[in-house]
């Protein structure tokens, strides 16, 4: 169980990054593809349904985003020993 809610809370970590990045490039591939589009070329379209795809799959991803141990009050838990273990144990937790 121990190692599950290590993976939880690093599969929350890396969504907390790459919501937000996807969010940033799926704005910068729209304005490419709002470029296109009021420049006269079709391929905007495709663009804009590249970035639409990327949007939905975000807010998707922010609806599924809890971590159903921290949902339930489950933490890791810390190691009382002073910090040089509290870094050794979250080192070996993470493997």
């Amino acid at each position: 169980m121990n190692d599950d809610m290590s993976k939880a809370e690093v599969m929350q970590a890396v969504k907390a990054f790459l919501i937000p990045s996807s969010l940033f490039v799926a704005t910068i591939i729209s304005a490419a593809g709002i470029f296109l589009l009021t420049s006269g070329y079709s391929l905007g379209f495709a663009f804009i349904a590249v970035s639409a795809t990327i949007f939905v799959s975000t807010f998707i991803a922010i609806i599924r985003f809890q971590n159903k141990f921290r949902s339930e009050g489950k933490f890791r838990p810390e190691p009382d020993n002073g910090p040089e273990e509290a870094l050794e144990f979250k080192q070996t937790s993470i493997k």
